[in-house]
């Protein structure tokens, strides 16, 4: 199996970075539906040479259509696929899986890849995702590498190897959106786990080592890269979409690099000097994650870019710094001071005789001005290095051309990439040579200059018979001719446009009404049944009953459930347990993604991220396939993650039990809002929840009016008359 290094870009400068690296694949975004609405990104026309240019090199690109999508958008991103498919890109990236479906039955001949943003993290969720079309699958960042391995499946593998993470499993964040009305799902992340939190047990503070107690370091597998093409992943991806080209060019370089190795039968180890440079460019430390097993996950000091240590102040005047150096620092390079949380660009670097230098090495000692108005002698790191890398494509195609000439005979030049092969003839015949003839080197030397093409000779193969005449200037223009067609080849490979007429399948069924209520505890349950509620759901299955419908966990891997009533939240468990009911974690925001889960559940609960005007645009175009479910109350679920800041605060990685212990547990944020805290002690996996109530009960006579007629509720640690209240005012409306 050839194995894909697949690489960010948010612009064309990394675009060119990565290139000249020596990416396999690259992956970006154009200006909208992408799950980086803040890079820069490619418009419509950039996109376009974009692709010119990454076919001309042998590069596969990869564009983002993975964010959910709205119904009044459907139009707009169809078109703009097209558009896609017609300048001739190798895959999408998606999400939205009613777009998906949408998509590979409008455009069969395009490639779709499958997000991470869509929760695959085991091998049922894989057979929904072949099911959908999908060729190749992004997995979760929360699975490991053996875990993968033994996943069988049809579907090329792609794992993130380097780069920031998320501490939430993608997909399942809904903390941007429901606080700051930002969604991760549709690439507004405001980055709510890098902020700073403090830890409650009930009303007291516990003291932790830092503030950010959600922030994970950055992934790292250099030094594990040999398990890794030793694997059955086919395609490596490498986070960074809003970073720099020097950091494009350096992680990819480095990556490149160790793959060359191993297939040279190499010790697969990186460069001391190149890595140093890549930690200094970006890190928040680093760790190897679930990827290889690695618990050690989080930096609580400190959410942002930490740099390399690089001196010690060693005195501090009002007019200037003198730090000491254990690395080399050059003029113009960033720097920050650790303790005292200040940072800037060294454009004055001064010697021990105050005289003003670019470069000061290891070991010396030199001046800054102090125009910080630092006081305390901090450790000093770099942060922003000066590297040069090429601002153009150096990049080279390596191309061998084969000339052929015989009197009376047109010349046949030939010119093969080792992937395509073209030939061009001459107008005229070769004639013999009444003076000097044309040797053989002669040839050679007109045909090696290939000039400012992006092309390099491999080799020259030459048959021709003595005494031929042949003006050079013919062998000049066939060369000039057959380079720019081939040129010309590479730039435009593409799959065949192939556009179909979608046609969707459903059927009408019966619509049946309900009240679903979730509840956590035995008081709630008798307050609900007294109230003839007849759709009761738990998650504790102490709490179960034949009657009730128990809510599979979001982690669920390989497990087994027996109940008759079960509420699916995945796409694992929506196609093992068919003929129940889909959560809103499902993630579904259109008519189009409504009707395709509908084959799987004969109720459907909308995503919570849709607005009531765009559930009135879904409801306008529903076609009664299916009961649609509206989440109306409850502190919602605002974060899934496979980590335990308990465990890992608390407990010390010791044996748990903290999360049953009957105390409650909060994160409270800078604006001192409270979110709790819930914990799965099998899994160890972690559930924020919003400290603000969802509320949309008094909206019932519109959702009513728009045909919704399906209704969610979430308690909490609502009491039984509470609980009866809350019922009593949704049955006012019913």
């Amino acid at each position: 199996m050839k194995h894909e290094l697949l690489v960010p870009v948010g612009n064309f400068p990394s675009l060119i970075a990565a290139i000249n690296a020596g990416a396999d694949a690259v992956y970006l975004g154009g200006k909208k539906f992408g799950a980086r609405a803040f890079a820069d990104n490619f418009s419509s026309q950039e996109l376009a040479e974009a692709t010119k240019l990454c076919h001309l090199y042998g590069v596969k690109i990869y564009v983002t259509v993975n964010t959910l999508v709205y119904d009044n958008e459907i139009d707009s991103v169809l078109n703009y696929v097209k558009y896609l498919h017609q300048i001739g890109v190798d895959a999408l990236i998606m999400q939205d899986v009613g777009l998906i479906h949408l998509v590979h039955e409008t455009f069969p001949n395009l490639e779709i890849h499958a997000s991470t943003q869509m929760h695959n993290h085991s091998a049922e969720s894989l057979k929904f995702l072949e099911d959908l079309g999908i060729k190749r699958v992004v997995f979760a960042r929360e699975l490991s590498l053996d875990y993968i391995n033994n996943i069988n499946t049809p579907l090329e593998k792609e794992v993130f190897i380097h780069g920031s993470l998320c501490i939430s499993y993608s997909g399942q964040c809904l903390f941007s959106s429901q606080i700051l009305n930002r969604s991760g799902n549709r690439g507004e992340c405001a980055g709510m786990c890098r902020l700073p939190y403090e830890l409650y047990e009930d009303n007291q503070k516990i003291a932790t080592s830092g503030s950010y107690l959600l922030s994970p370091k950055d992934l790292c597998t250099v030094n594990d890269f040999a398990k890794l093409m030793a694997s059955n992943v086919k395609c490596f991806k490498i986070e960074g979409r809003m970073k720099s080209p020097e950091y494009v060019y350096m992680v990819t370089k480095i990556y490149k690099n160790l793959m060359e190795k191993y297939e040279n039968g190499e010790e697969v180890l990186v460069d001391t000097q190149d890595f140093e440079t890549l930690k200094a460019i970006f890190n928040r430390e680093y760790t190897k994650g679930f990827l290889f097993n690695d618990d050690d996950l989080m930096n609580y000091e400190a959410p942002n870019h930490l740099g390399i240590a690089i001196g010690k102040v060693t005195s501090v005047t009002k007019k200037q710094i003198k730090i000491h150096l254990t690395h080399d620092l050059k003029q113009f390079e960033g720097i920050r001071f650790k303790e005292s949380h200040k940072g800037l660009t060294v454009n004055f670097l001064y010697d021990e005789h105050n005289k003003l230098i670019n470069f000061a090495p290891s070991g010396s000692n030199i001046y800054l001005d102090n125009f910080l108005n630092l006081n305390s002698l901090d450790t000093v790191f770099l942060t922003n290095p000066l590297l040069t890398i090429p601002k153009e494509i150096i990049k080279k195609i390596p191309i061998e051309l084969t000339f052929k000439a015989y009197p009376n005979s047109k010349i046949k030049l030939t010119v093969s990439d080792y992937e395509n092969t073209l030939t061009m003839e001459s107008t005229d015949l070769v004639e013999f040579a009444q003076k000097a003839p044309l040797t053989e080197e002669r040839i050679k030397l007109s045909l090696k200059k290939v000039g400012n093409t992006p092309f390099i000779i491999d080799n020259i193969n030459v048959d021709i018979t003595d005494n031929i005449f042949i003006p050079i200037g013919v062998i000049n223009e066939l060369r000039r001719e057959l380079l720019e067609k081939l040129k010309q080849t590479r730039e435009e490979k593409k799959s065949p446009y192939l556009l179909k007429e979608y046609k969707p399948h459903y059927k009408e069924i019966t619509l049946t009404p309900s009240i679903s209520v979730l509840a956590k505890t035995k008081e709630q349950i008798k307050a609900l049944q007294e109230l003839n509620v007849e759709n009761i759901i738990v998650i504790n299955k102490n709490l179960m009953d034949d009657n009730f419908i128990y809510r599979i966990p979001r982690d669920n891997l390989n497990h087994e459930y027996k109940y008759s009533h079960l509420l699916t939240t995945d796409y694992a468990s929506l196609i093992k347990y068919p003929h129940n009911r889909g959560d809103y974690f499902l993630n579904i925001t259109n008519h189009y993604t409504l009707d395709y889960l509908s084959r799987y559940a004969h109720t459907l609960t909308i995503s919570t991220e849709c607005t009531l005007d765009n559930l009135k645009n879904l409801m306008a175009n529903y076609h009664h396939n299916v009961n649609v479910e509206v989440y109306i109350y409850g502190s919602l679920e605002l974060m899934l993650m496979k980590y335990c800041p308990l465990k890992k605060i608390i407990n010390k990685d010791k044996i748990c039990h903290v999360c049953i212990n009957n105390h409650h547990y909060y994160l409270k944020d800078r604006n001192n809002a409270l979110y709790k805290l819930e914990n799965n002690p099998l899994t160890h996996s972690t559930t924020i929840l919003n400290t603000h109530k969802t509320d949309l009960i008094d909206q019932i006579p519109y959702l009513k009016s728009i045909g919704i007629n399906n209704y969610r509720l979430e308690l909490l640690d609502e009491t039984y008359s509470e609980t009866k209240k809350l019922i009593e005012r949704v049955k006012k409306y019913l």
